[in-house]
């Protein structure tokens, strides 16, 4: 055993025993529970750090978040948009992962990568919160989150300041898990779906001493079955118990874990999305590299639903072990402190099989503006084995005091320190290529390629990443005029060391640090009369030097590189951002209007992968088609509206109107403009729940939902276009309390017209037409 696998066997080992030694006293807990809390004792809570919200009338929205103020903030005075999808919309759309979840929020898109991987605004993001604490773990994220300990989950957007940091332009997910109550309570839920699809789902929590200061929650789940991708299945086990101990008045210690094994579907959907370049046979059987004229898109042909669209299968095997600890204490009325502790190891192995780009669309010469006639695309075997560890120290103070009557002031105070690493071990093999002809009806399935069926891996990669990452910040609010006029400013500095070692085929690839960010912030909010707030922020974030990552020698062993090249510059984040936020009609209705524009500048002109002039058509050596330069834009509207307009009806409506474009240099050095990957003109999305009536004591329900997005760029040259399409969904829910214990049953029909809608990417979407049903009892 290496030195290095003796720290990281003891870093797990500790873990290990923390995590099993808090689940053993959940469990030993959860027999001490059954005494009920005496009904009219109060229990003290700390309301400054509470993640804990109430709903809106709709039930679809709350009245305060903690994402922004890292403090239990009403949502119309923080001046920033906030998107919130509660566990009343996270249950009616039966969701499966997170991405499923937040389908329904404006400008809110998974990305490739991964389902719990979004961009926001057309802005990849890539840290994760958890509780308002930031949880960066990497390329460890390569699988399904199970959603079962979910309370809600919060999308801030633009730069937060404190919140965000390190390039967050579009915004941040911060998931707020289920918390221990004082009332005692258990729940069991058994879902199931289409093509096999089952859940158990068990929840207890419950005060373990008489007065009830110290209480626990124990949530454990399974999911089997299979999905509408062949050989995508579910066999996974979560669990996830935590305690809460109200040591005093003024103090509160709350211990969390979170276990998750087993394997999860594909990370990736359907859609085949990769850099392919246009060609032209002529008559004399020699090609020619055609670029379409700025501007034109080619309409990619969705097919049926009866040929499948597999073009990256990746069966993930993840266990996954978390342990979150949080004090919080008050020192007097205007100081009060949280302080936590994450740890988290995650061992993922993949086996990936895929059409993979560098492919080539072929074109009929006599018809060289309409459908491609051929293509070819190489096919990939990949196995990925990555280990990651994670220790992180997060903290903040919060001062609040007051000048007089005339001025309440907040002031925050934080930082982040953060040790991650990380060991990937990869092998490829990799054909010459596979030749298809577009119009023939055959299906393209690559789920049941095995490694037998390609050459002996030709690739081989080994990456050792060791990461630092610290951060400090502070974050002032000032209220005037009995809080009918808030000002905020923040300032937030980020630093990160990474050392990074990248074998491939045995030779020494790269060692890198990581420069920092700066990241401030200010913003104001007025109440120019009851129920209705106006607001506007600017933010700007400045990255001293971005460096991209390459290999010395080309990508794939191609020599050369293009002489123009700048693969290091200065980058910068600006956002601007109006709006407005209403609660009408004695709060029945909740009404946010956002205008918003995001600039990045950046000067990196950088060639994904060189071009061999000897063999045009080979898929493994043809390149992306442009230089990037990342100089970007994304501005638009966003709106949501949510509301009661009466005791039998609630509903949930967004809609985001954007635009963007991004600085792209083509191969002879002009810049063409071109919009982002994933722009879409128009996304729209309703989702409503009316009560019908009541049959034989139960409570009917009826349910639909809808979602339309406009044409949705799929790639950054603009290559290719999907069209629009439009989701519906319709459901029933029942309810009837019964001898003091409550049952409730969904049936759901998702996708009734059975048209794939995408979310923002290539391989983001809805699944095809899908039926689920839960049944849950509350006792």
């Amino acid at each position: 055993m290496t030195p290095h696998t003796k720290i990281r066997h003891s870093r797990q080992t500790a873990a290990l025993r923390a995590l099993s030694g808090l689940c053993a006293l959940c469990l030993l807990t959860t027999s001490w529970a059954q005494k009920e809390t005496p009904p009219n004792e109060d229990v003290v809570k700390l309301e400054p750090f509470s993640v804990e919200a109430a709903v809106d009338a709709s039930g679809y929205g709350v009245t305060s978040a903690s994402s922004l103020t890292r403090t239990n903030t009403p949502l119309r005075d923080i001046p920033q948009t906030i998107n919130i999808a509660t566990d009343k919309m996270i249950s009616e759309l039966a969701a499966e992962s997170l991405g499923e979840a937040l389908i329904l929020l404006p400008g809110v898109n998974p990305r490739g990568g991964g389902p719990d991987q979004f961009s926001i605004r057309f802005i990849d993001t890539f840290s994760s919160f958890r509780n308002n604490f930031r949880l960066s773990v990497g390329e460890a994220g390569g699988y399904r989150r199970d959603l079962s300990n979910v309370a809600r989950v919060e999308v801030i957007k633009g730069l937060g300041s404190t919140a965000t940091g390190r390039g967050e332009a579009g915004g941040v997910i911060n998931v707020v898990t289920k918390k221990p109550q004082a009332k005692k309570e258990n729940s069991v839920k058994f879902t199931m779906g289409s093509w096999g699809y089952y859940k158990v789902e068990a929840d207890s929590t419950g005060a373990i001493s008489d007065d009830g200061k110290i209480r626990y929650r124990a949530i454990a789940a399974y999911t089997g079955g299979e999905t509408y991708l062949d050989n995508a299945s579910y066999d996974v086990w979560a669990f996830y118990p935590s305690l809460e101990f109200l040591l005093g008045e003024n103090t509160n210690l709350l211990l969390e874990g979170s276990l998750q094994t087993g394997r999860t579907p594909t990370r990736q959907f359907f859609e085949i999305q990769d850099e392919r370049q246009y060609f032209v046979r002529l008559p004399d059987n020699s090609y020619i590299r055609n670029f379409p004229q700025d501007g034109a898109l080619q309409i990619v042909k969705v097919l049926d639903q009866q040929t499948p669209q597999i073009a990256d299968f990746v069966k993930p095997d993840a266990q996954v072990y978390d342990l979150t600890t949080t004090l919080t204490h008050r020192f007097s009325d205007w100081f009060s402190t949280r302080q936590a502790l994450l740890l988290y190891k995650a061992d993922v192995d993949e086996d990936d099989s895929r059409l993979r780009g560098f492919g080539s669309y072929i074109f009929d010469p006599n018809d060289p503006l309409g459908p491609p006639i051929d293509w070819t695309m190489a096919m990939r075997y990949d196995k990925v084995h990555t280990e990651t560890e994670l220790v992180s120290l997060q903290g903040d103070f919060l001062f609040d005091y007051s000048f007089g009557d005339f001025v309440n002031n907040q002031t925050l105070v934080g930082y982040e320190y953060t040790t991650r690493d990380q060991f990937k071990y990869s092998t490829r093999s990799q054909t010459g290529g596979i030749f298809r002809i577009l119009d023939n009806a055959n299906s393209l399935n690559v789920s049941n390629v095995t490694e037998a069926d390609l050459p002996p891996p030709s690739v081989r990669e080994h990456t050792d990443r060791s990461v630092t990452e610290w951060a400090y910040f502070v974050q002032h609010t000032s209220k005037f005029f009995n809080d009918r006029v808030l000002l905020t400013g923040a300032w937030r500095y980020d630093g990160q060391k990474e050392d990074l070692t990248d074998l491939r085929s045995n030779t020494l690839t790269k060692l890198r640090p990581e420069d920092t960010d700066g990241t401030w912030r200010l913003g104001a909010s007025v109440k120019v009369r009851k129920g209705i707030t106006v607001f506007g922020v600017h933010a700007e974030q400045a990255n001293p030097t971005e460096t991209v990552f390459r290999y010395p020698d080309g990508t794939f062993g191609v020599p050369g590189r293009d002489p123009n090249e700048l693969i290091s510059s200065n980058r910068t984040f600006e956002l601007d951002e109006v709006g407005i936020k209403a609660e009408l009609a004695n709060g029945r209705y909740t009404f946010n209007l956002t205008h918003y524009n995001i600039t990045l500048n950046s000067g990196i002109r950088s060639v994904n992968f060189r071009l061999n002039p000897n063999d045009e058509l080979d898929p493994l050596y043809n390149y992306r088609e442009n230089v990037i330069d990342p100089s970007q834009t994304s501005s638009g509207y966003e709106i949501e509206l949510m509301g009661a307009p009466s005791d039998r009806f609630s509903f949930y409506a967004s809609a985001a109107l954007p635009k963007s474009s991004s600085d792209t240099v083509q191969a002879d050095g002009s810049l063409a403009k071109r919009k982002l990957r994933g722009h879409t003109d128009v996304a729209l999305s309703f989702l409503g729940n009316y009560l019908v009536g009541q049959f034989k004591k139960w409570d009917v329900y009826g349910q639909t939902a809808m979602g339309y997005t406009d044409d949705v760029i799929l790639n950054p040259e603009n290559r290719f276009l999907q069209s629009g399409s439009f989701r519906w969904d319709l459901g029933i829910r029942v309810q009837r309390v019964i001898n003091g214990r409550t049952w409730e049953a969904q049936a759901r029909v998702e996708n009734v017209l059975d048209q794939r809608i995408t979310t923002g990417t290539a391989n983001s979407g809805s699944a095809p037409r899908r039926f689920s049903f839960y049944v849950r009892t509350i006792f």
